[in-house]
């Protein structure tokens, strides 16, 4: 009882210290997290890149190989760049990007958009799904595999996100890539400097010259950095993919003239693709 009378007493025992952080002590947390977020970001966010930069480099090898089997299976032809409407020239040098287009002569005699370059190996089964026509780490929606499944399937129009982009795009399946199969002995436009028609064979490519690349029409929307320098995955002839990062090429003055309108974008894509093989002043 005596032990009883003592425990109970409100003098008989020690207050005990209140669990919780005090405010100078959650403040001191608080700042110990945010140092470390800011240490640890900027390496995730590396990482992260890393990541896309391998997952862009694996889906433009696949693309490669694509073309490769597509090739071997007719008689070393690359896919069509224009459309297989027997009205124009299949291997005409028109936009680097465009993949259905629902205008005529891009429509057959049902109004079904003809598919054209890369979408060749989509709708041939050498491609087993259309994403790997899309860099994951593409910035601009336009060439992102999403604005191009809704309210249709992927290959099919009209979209949405033409109609509702706010810029006036036309109905178009974009992909996310630059696709310009040169033949360096086609004679050259005395206006462009480039040739007119793209490769019709495999064989007539330059093997030094990359016939696709991460796409390159607006240098600050490049969708990969390497050592604080842009970066494109570049496929080339034999199915090798590099990634060229040579500040000589990002800093060449072609890409101004393109941003301006003073130079054509696909001469200056031409360009590009020679300054990323050597071809022209300021290549690696």
């Amino acid at each position: 009882m005596i032990l009883l009378a003592g425990i109970c007493h409100p003098e008989g025992y020690m207050k005990r210290r209140e669990t919780g952080f005090t405010l100078i002590e959650l403040l001191v947390v608080i700042a110990i997290i945010a140092v470390l977020m800011g240490i640890l970001m900027p390496t995730l966010s590396r990482v992260r890149e890393a990541a896309k930069r391998a997952v862009c480099s694996s889906q433009v090898k696949q693309v490669g190989a694509a073309v490769a089997a597509y090739a071997w299976q007719n008689e070393n032809r690359m896919p069509v760049y224009n459309s297989s409407n027997t009205r124009t020239n299949p291997y005409l040098l028109i936009h680097s990007y465009a993949l259905y287009r629902s205008d005529s002569p891009y429509v057959d005699a049902s109004g079904k958009p003809l598919a054209m370059k890369l979408a060749v190996l989509y709708e041939n089964k050498y491609i087993a799904g259309p994403k790997v026509f899309y860099c994951p780490s593409n910035l601009n929606r336009l060439y992102r595999f999403e604005s191009y499944n809704n309210p249709r399937p992927w290959g099919t129009l009209p979209q949405k996100y033409n109609a509702t982009d706010g810029q006036g795009h036309n109905q178009w399946v974009r992909m996310g890539y630059t696709y310009l199969p040169i033949d360096p002995r086609t004679p050259k436009n005395s206006e462009t400097g480039m040739p007119d028609e793209t490769a019709g064979t495999i064989d007539a490519l330059d093997p030094h010259i990359p016939y696709m690349t991460d796409l390159i029409r607006h240098k600050h929307q490049i969708s990969h950095k390497r050592q604080k320098n842009h970066a494109v995955n570049a496929l080339f002839k034999d199915g090798h993919v590099t990634l060229c990062n040579d500040r000589r090429v990002f800093d060449n003055e072609v890409w101004d003239r393109m941003e301006n309108g003073s130079v054509p974008e696909l001469s200056a894509n031409y360009r590009i693709f020679r300054l990323i093989g050597g071809k022209e002043s300021g290549g690696r």
